[in-house]
């Protein structure tokens, strides 16, 4: 018997049964959906993570031969120089207050860092450089078994503390980081003040450093360490090579000048004018020379080798002949004027030779990158890294105070 609405018995409970199974079922699968999303979300996210701090890191930015440079090391020798450059701009800052005379100077060396520290991708390239002829030197080092031993590199990192045996301080500065090639730091991380310490004390002074460029640079010990190893390969290599150079005895002149300021023409030729007519060419040197460390002395320059001078002063002193003065001669400097005093074939002083020395090598090493395949990316370039900044050099000296 039907009931007064025309339904079967049951079907108004079978019909509400199904549409809860209906609601369940969307409801599941809704829920499957939103975790499946979420799982997906979270994996990109994810990947996205372990992409940015794990596989673009690894990935080669240059190869010189057989070795691969990573992008890893190329940011953490450029954080490191950062570093460095933020700790001397903070320094010339203090010095720039007691500067006097010397502000223009000062503040030419402030807007060079500066001007370095806006151009991310440039600082790079120059550190890629240095890492390139790094490895360069690696190879001719092998070649010619010159060996590094870990107690030379141990030397060197006390005496970039200002450590040596006995707690005796010594001067940081005959290691110099940017020379380690180059090399980047802060805590600033700045470079360790020399001050007099036992072995536990430069243990503990050492520890704190690399904890700090750690956390600034991301720069490991292992990679710390291969900077100073970098220098002192370098070092030997290239006393190598100049070892192999001859340097015979060479003609050298022996010279006095008057130097005055380009501004000053009229003044210059009338000085000329008097020292041609022979008045005492010392006296007017003392008298009216701008160059302070030699003026008091008559202009002496002492005897000079090809190589030492700028070339348009190099020119007039080795074409003239001795005892002439010699016309107003112009350079950067200034306003030279110039006399002859002798002329000889003398041994050249040992700072021309190692001149000279280092020459040998910049020559060799541009020989050698001319014929080593090498290859250089620029995928790179918007992983150049901006950090530290001087903002965060600041938060880094209030926090320790």
């Amino acid at each position: 018997m039907s009931s007064k609405t025309g339904r079967r018995p049951g079907e108004s409970s079978r019909r509400s049964v199904s549409g809860a199974s209906r609601d369940r079922v969307l409801r599941t699968w809704l829920l499957s959906a939103t975790a499946a999303v979420a799982v997906i979300l979270v994996g990109l996210l994810g990947y996205g993570i372990v992409e940015k701090y794990w596989i673009i890191p690894q990935k080669t930015v240059a190869t010189v031969g057989e070795h691969e440079i990573s992008l890893e090391l190329l940011q953490q020798h450029t954080r490191y120089r950062r570093s460095q450059m933020l700790n001397q701009y903070i320094s010339y800052l203090d010095i720039l207050q007691y500067s006097g005379d010397q502000r223009n100077q000062v503040q030419d060396l402030l807007d060079q860092i500066d001007q370095e520290l806006k151009n991310p991708v440039v600082l790079s390239k120059s550190i890629m450089d240095e890492l390139i002829n790094m490895y360069l030197i690696i190879n001719e080092s092998r070649v010619r078994n010159i060996v590094l031993t870990e107690d030379e590199i141990e030397d060197a990192i006390k005496i970039f503390f200002g450590y040596q045996a006995g707690g005796t301080n010594i001067s940081s500065s005959s290691v110099e980081t940017e020379d380690i090639i180059s090399a980047t730091q802060t805590s600033n991380t700045q470079s360790p003040t020399a001050t007099p310490y036992t072995i536990s004390a430069y243990q503990e002074n050492y520890n704190n450093y690399m904890d700090e460029i750690q956390v600034d640079t991301g720069m490991s010990e292992d990679t710390f360490r291969s900077l100073f190893a970098s220098k002192l390969r370098t070092e030997k290599l290239r006393g190598v090579i100049g070892q192999e150079q001859t340097y015979p005895e060479e003609e050298q002149v022996h010279v006095k000048h008057i130097l005055l300021s380009l501004d000053n023409l009229d003044e210059a030729a009338g000085v000329l004018a008097r020292a041609l007519d022979g008045e005492d060419f010392d006296e007017l040197a003392m008298q009216f020379s701008d160059d302070e460390s030699n003026a008091n002395m008559g202009g002496d320059l002492g005897w000079i080798a090809r190589g030492q001078m700028v070339n348009s002063f190099e020119q007039v002193i080795f074409d003239a002949e001795e005892g002439v003065v010699s016309e107003l001669v112009a350079t950067q400097f200034g306003l030279h004027i110039v006399k002859i005093v002798e002329r000889d074939v003398r041994p050249l002083p040992s700072g021309v030779i190692d001149q000279r020395r280092m020459l040998a090598f910049n020559e060799w090493l541009a020989g050698v990158r001319d014929n080593t395949s090498i290859d250089i990316l620029d995928w790179w370039e918007p992983y150049a890294p901006t950090n530290p900044t001087l903002q965060d050099m600041y938060d880094k000296i209030s926090e320790s105070k």
